[in-house]
């Protein structure tokens, strides 16, 4: 044999090694998958569940068959509350053998997105073996299983742990497909035991929908998976069978702004009757320490408490007070689950508007509210507040961050001006009141002078397929208010609505921005995010006066404003919703100590909606927000728009929005 032919025959040997190695690795590793696969799937179960709602919010929620874990032997089996969040009339099991059980749902777990269901089985069920959570390290196989359309079979999906420790503490992350499909089953271990229960959750601050039993489904398949581990749902299982959903534990109070990642954790406000109250932290505290472990950060606090249920005990350490008066204290706190609502308080003064670089410091009234603590005390027109209590107002964002540290019913001291003369008044706050200015009270008595209709000009967002219509005002202010009405009905209403609002605008300093849906059945649920970015673009392009941005709309459109109002209150002052109820699947965020949202409801005098209407405003207030409430006369061939008396009170209304 010559020495080429010989490396040929070396050359096809070593390929042919290479190939087998290959296989035998790919056949092991195979094997290795379906072995985990099959350790776990006896105790992986199909759910069916029967009636409840179709969507919640945005979200089409699971109508299919949805997957769990049994988790002891005696029948209780854990899932992820999306696959409830319809509630379902009835709940139907079908183990691995075939069997169908109906069964209980026993409690919810509103922390980590769980349910906890009990079936009653013949015999006694296969639980799998879970894997410590300090054995869970990034790099890991994760078989993402579920048990859906067939029931013989495991469906598998193939990944890895690729974080841990996400959403403050409370999952660790797998880069394997997580869908509803498997939402409820386990996440695997190469060796076929349980890292944890596959659910959605969001990334979102809270406020926006990120305690909802759907938030975070918006990422299925995308490589983003998140599992409870089932070491925690364990060791709370116990406390689970009582029947009493777990919930997430509150401090009760609200941190000043900033990044979560570099602020420090310095009270802003403390709401009334919390865990924080009852432990008698105070507005300008600083939490540093929580069960001996330091806090620097914002976020830091939240992955110590967010875990946290209502009902857990725990120790925080304080600082008040600065440099040598500075003083540490020790405190307990028993979380709690429901907070008292929030009700902002009220002095009652409006300010005049003012140009960004005013001479005087302070606040100048443009009016005082009639019966209001301010109109108690002896305020008057034109008088600049200086201090409230011991703090300087500077100009109107210290007095709204001063005042927002206090609370109904305190007593305080007023700081004022009045013809080159400091005077001090004291009184006794009160709550946002909802009755609406009167002309006389905003000296608006003249008649609006009809103008020329000017042409409308278009707002557009390169992302979105839709534009939006804007009047400005003919005498652009510094800080012109910004009215967003949802038309449903195109161009023609757009007309109407701009020559309606056209002296209005003009006389209030408003723009009337009008964006148009997405799709020819009018306003959908699914435009929210347009209208997200559409309004926080719009306040950067008008320089929107914070206190005056309101979104509006009738019928569909106004449960559409409901809708982004209430989740985003840190962009709008108000909502207005014409003959609209809440939508019927929207939970009612808690008042927030930090954004002032005030929502005004008009009802026709032939609604048909009146009795949600009413229903709905008595629920809104037991929540702590202000309801004002408008009556306008029945609909007419001109369809949706108002008539010029409910227009004008609308206008006060959102003049109103100023107050503090």
């Amino acid at each position: 044999m010559n020495c080429k032919a010989f490396f040929v025959m070396l050359a096809l040997s070593l390929t042919a090694t290479a190939s087998y190695a290959a296989d035998r690795d790919y056949a092991l590793e195979q094997q290795a998958i379906n072995q985990a696969t099959q350790a776990v799937a006896d105790s992986v179960v199909q759910i069916r569940t029967v009636g409840g709602f179709e969507r919640i919010g945005e979200t089409t929620v699971s109508q299919g068959p949805s997957t769990g874990l049994i988790v002891t032997p005696d029948g209780y089996i854990v899932s992820s509350a999306f696959n409830f969040a319809q509630r379902p009339s009835s709940i139907l099991v079908t183990l691995p053998n075939g069997n169908q059980l109906s069964a209980e749902l026993v409690a919810r777990d509103l922390n980590r997105m769980l349910v906890l269901l009990k079936v009653e089985a013949e015999d006694k069920l296969p639980v799998p073996t879970f894997v410590p959570e300090r054995e869970i390290a990034v790099g890991q196989w994760a078989l993402a299983l579920g048990r859906t359309f067939q029931t013989d079979k495991v469906d598998t999906s193939l990944g890895i742990i690729s974080a841990l420790n996400r959403m403050h503490g409370r999952v660790v992350q797998a880069d394997a497909n997580v869908s509803a499909a498997n939402y409820g089953g386990p996440l695997v271990d190469i060796r076929g035991r349980v890292f944890g229960v596959l659910v959605p959750m969001s990334p979102q601050p809270a406020g926006a929908g990120a305690e909802s039993e759907v938030a975070g489904a918006e990422f299925y398949d995308s490589g983003i998976g998140f599992a409870v581990p089932l070491e925690h749902v364990l060791t709370t299982l116990d406390r689970w069978k009582k029947g009493e959903d777990l919930l997430p534990g509150k401090l009760g109070v609200a941190l000043k702004a900033g990044s979560p990642f570099v602020e420090p954790p310095v009270i802003h406000t403390v709401w009334p009757g919390s865990p924080a109250a009852e432990a008698a932290w105070q507005t300008g505290d600083t939490i540093i320490a929580v069960d001996g472990k330091s806090v620097a950060t914002q976020s830091q606090l939240q992955f110590l408490t967010k875990p946290l249920y209502a009902g857990d005990t725990l120790t925080i350490s304080l600082r008040r007070g600065e440099g040598d008066k500075a003083e540490e204290l020790d405190t307990e706190i028993t979380l709690a689950g429901e907070l008292p609502p929030y009700r902002h308080a009220f002095l009652g003064l409006l300010p005049k508007a003012e140009p960004k670089k005013a001479k005087d410091k302070g606040v100048v009234v443009a009016h005082v509210w009639p019966g209001s603590p301010a109109a108690r005390a002896g305020v008057e027109i034109a008088d600049r507040l200086t201090k409230i209590n011991d703090t300087e107002i500077a100009h109107l964002p210290a007095a709204l961050a001063a005042l927002r540290a206090l609370q109904p019913e305190e007593e305080i001291k007023l700081t004022i001006m009045r013809d080159d003369k400091e005077r001090e008044l004291s009184t006794e706050l009160t709550t946002l009141p909802d009755n609406i200015l009167t002309s006389v009270d905003l000296d608006q008595q003249g008649s609006l002078k009809p103008a020329e209709p000017r042409e409308l000009e278009t707002l557009k967002l390169p992302q979105f397929p839709q534009e939006a219509k804007f009047l400005m005002p003919d005498k652009n202010p510094d800080q012109p208010g910004l009215l967003v009405w949802l038309p449903e009905k195109g161009e023609e209403e757009e007309a109407a609505l701009a020559k309606s609002w056209q002296a209005v605008c003009d006389a209030q300093g408003l723009v009337l921005l009008m964006p148009r849906p997405s799709g020819e059945d009018g306003w959908q649920f699914e435009d929210l995010e347009y209208l997200d970015n559409l309004v926080r673009m719009a306040k950067g392009k008008f320089n929107a006066d914070p206190q005056r941005t309101v979104i509006a709309g009738s019928g569909k459109a106004g449960q559409v404003a409901y809708a982004l109002g209430l989740r985003r209150a840190d962009e709008l002052s108000g909502v207005i919703a014409d003959n609209a109820p809440l939508p019927r699947t929207l939970t009612i965020p808690d008042n927030s100590p930090s954004n002032q949202l005030s929502l005004l409801t008009i009802m026709s005098a032939n609604s048909s909606f009146a009795p949600l209407v009413k229903q709905d405003i008595t629920q809104l207030r037991e929540k702590g927000f202000v309801v004002s409430i408008l009556e306008r006369p029945a609909a007419t061939d001109e369809g949706q728009l108002l008539d010029a008396k409910t227009r004008a009170a609308l206008v006060r209304w959102i003049a109103g929005l100023r107050r503090f």
